[in-house]
């Protein structure tokens, strides 16, 4: 099977690794790859070197939440070049299959599907806010009769009402074994870190908010922001850094190998917000057995079960996110140890990433026959019509 897998951004946020780590099992199940993805980046290098093909579906910026009428406009006019550009990559590479891992390349995508009579599948990652950005994704999902992947019942919420039950498949990420052998025993919580994009939905300036509280009643404990800002300005970046001033912070930048920041954590804070859906760090944190401490925003509470797996604030707010780490400094060592054991028991059961690799391959495998089958009785009519005539 030739699977044509559209990407709309070429940097590596967390839905780009999930795709990444699905490349090599695309690839070991005889399958030909192209990567469409706009201009060159980690993720098109990495696919590359991989040996998938990579082909250029150029596009403009856009905002990330909230798209104004005018972005909405160009958005549109870009959409009728890319229906152009994705049709001829089908063409050229006979693709058979094509697998859409986010929101804005869907409409061009879907209308070739459609026209192609080619199965399509979206990966949703993300919870879609705006009314016409549902909507247009919506229909596209009906034009193209996809089936969706969905990374938690959060993201795809809005999108049910558009699409046959039985074709929406909840998938959780997986994440592969941290290098390294056991982790350290925390006796004490003293480095308390986020990692991610450094951006609004990530939370940073709510976790500096409530450091700041919590350096004043534990002089030894020292913070860590690991990431970048990526996908748009850095406004948000420059008011996090402000917002540091004073305190016992450390701004490693973005790192590749997560294994090692883990290691040297003792606890993880995940301060999402709602337009997050569910960071995959939380599934390496559990696979690294670092505790996690998290709001309870987007589709965390589907993974973190408070006092099981990892601990949630009562309610997604500075005071209750600096009250939950300080009740957590207090605990045990041997209470936070049992927590994580059974945060990396869940890993073992269900995230791997190789379970993750074996269901996102079966439910492609699945589509693809029984759409090819459809594909064949249509041009068994089409055929059948030119007969008549």
């Amino acid at each position: 099977m030739n699977i044509l897998c559209v990407e709309q951004f070429s940097q590596m946020g967390g839905g780009q690794r999930s795709l990444l780590d699905l490349l090599p099992a695309f690839l070991a199940g005889g399958w030909q790859v192209v990567l469409g993805a706009p201009d060159q980046g980690p993720l098109t290098e990495a696919a590359a070197r991989l040996g998938c093909t990579v082909a250029d579906l150029r596009c403009g910026t856009y905002s990330q939440e909230q798209k104004p009428p005018i972005e909405m406009a160009r958005y549109a006019l870009e959409s009728l070049r890319l229906n152009r550009v994705i049709k001829k990559i089908v063409e050229r590479h006979q693709i058979d299959m094509i697998y859409v891992n986010g929101p804005r390349f869907l409409p061009p995508a879907a209308w070739v599907a459609r026209r192609k009579s080619l199965p399509l599948l979206f990966h949703c990652h993300n919870r879609l806010f705006q009314r016409a950005a549902i909507t247009l994704t919506g229909e596209a999902l009906q034009l193209s009769r996809s089936q969706i992947i969905a990374c938690c019942e959060y993201s795809v919420k809005p999108l049910r009402r558009y699409v046959t039950q039985s074709h929406i498949q909840i998938i959780y990420n997986g994440v592969r074994q941290p290098v390294g052998g056991l982790p350290r025993i925390r006796k004490n919580l003293r480095r308390i870190g986020v990692i991610g994009r450094i951006e609004k939905e990530k939370g940073q300036l709510e976790f500096l908010s409530a450091a700041r509280m919590i350096a004043a009643e534990v002089s030894d404990c020292t913070f860590a922001l690991v990431g970048a800002p990526m996908f748009g300005s850095t406004a948000y970046y420059d008011r996090v850094v402000a917002a540091a001033t004073g305190l016992p912070v450390e701004f490693t930048g973005w790192q590749e190998d997560i294994s090692s920041v883990l290691s040297e954590l003792d606890l993880l804070v995940v301060p999402s917000m709602a337009l997050d859906s569910l960071p995959r760090v939380i599934f390496e944190a559990f696979a690294a057995r670092v505790p996690v401490v998290a709001f309870p925003s987007g589709g965390i509470p589907e993974i973190v079960k408070d006092g099981v797996t990892g601990f949630l604030t009562p309610e997604a707010t500075v005071q209750a996110l600096a009250d939950r780490i300080l009740w957590l400094l207090k605990q045990p060592a041997a209470a936070i140890e049992h927590v994580t054991s059974r945060a990396q028991e869940a890993w073992e059961q269900d995230h791997t990433l190789e379970l993750y690799q074996h269901r996102v391959c079966h439910m492609l495998a699945k589509h693809s026959k029984l759409l090819s089958n459809e594909r064949q009785q249509a041009v068994a009519l089409e055929f059948s019509k030119r007969g008549e005539r």
